[in-house]
């Protein structure tokens, strides 16, 4: 099973995935997960990340509609330090998990 969606760039690989911010009062519930990347530091939809910290990919829903209102890409050295930047953005959060 794929994490991404494939990328389709006429100039090869982009560089990273577009991100969505939302109201950062809003007490949005976040899914986390730690993106796996290839050797080459490309996730398995072909985005470009390159290497150094570990990626992690945040993603949030407000309401019934199942669309993501947050989608956001950063690099820390584990969970406890990837919540920790989603809680500095987003005081109220919650999460899965």
């Amino acid at each position: 099973m794929t994490q991404f969606k494939p990328v389709n760039s006429t100039y090869g690989a982009p560089m990273g995935r577009h991100e969505a911010k939302g109201d950062p009062d809003w007490p949005y519930r976040f899914s986390l997960q730690r993106v796996r990347l290839n050797s080459g530091g490309y996730d398995d939809g072909g985005a470009y990340w390159g290497h150094g910290a570990p990626l992690w990919y945040a993603s949030a829903v407000s309401g019934d509609e199942g669309v993501a209102n947050v989608e956001m890409f950063f690099r820390a050295k584990d969970r406890t330090a990837a919540r920790a930047v989603i809680l500095d953005e987003y005081p109220e959060a919650r999460f899965y998990r």
